[in-house]
């Protein structure tokens, strides 16, 4: 029973990590600033980077630490039992 129970709080703090991270991301969305030219094809080139660099940094950082806290979780739980 405490494994799963731990299973389940892992998950449900990991959806909320998750939705606090997409939240995030949204929210610091990068743009294009209205005095620069949005057509111009450096400014396009820039502004794909600066959103592949940022949807990945927040991916990162959605996943990253539940898959850390599940591998450290395992591992103390696998040495008890």
């Amino acid at each position: 029973m405490g494994r799963l129970l731990s299973f389940q709080t892992w998950l449900v703090l990991s959806i909320i990590w998750a939705g606090a991270m997409a939240y995030l991301c949204i929210a610091s969305w990068p743009e294009v600033p209205l005095d620069i030219s949005a057509i111009d094809p450096a400014t396009v080139v820039a502004l794909r980077a600066a959103i592949i660099r940022h949807a990945g940094l927040y991916a990162l950082l959605a996943i990253g630490p539940p898959v850390l806290l599940f591998v450290l979780g395992r591992g103390i739980l696998g040495r008890k039992t």
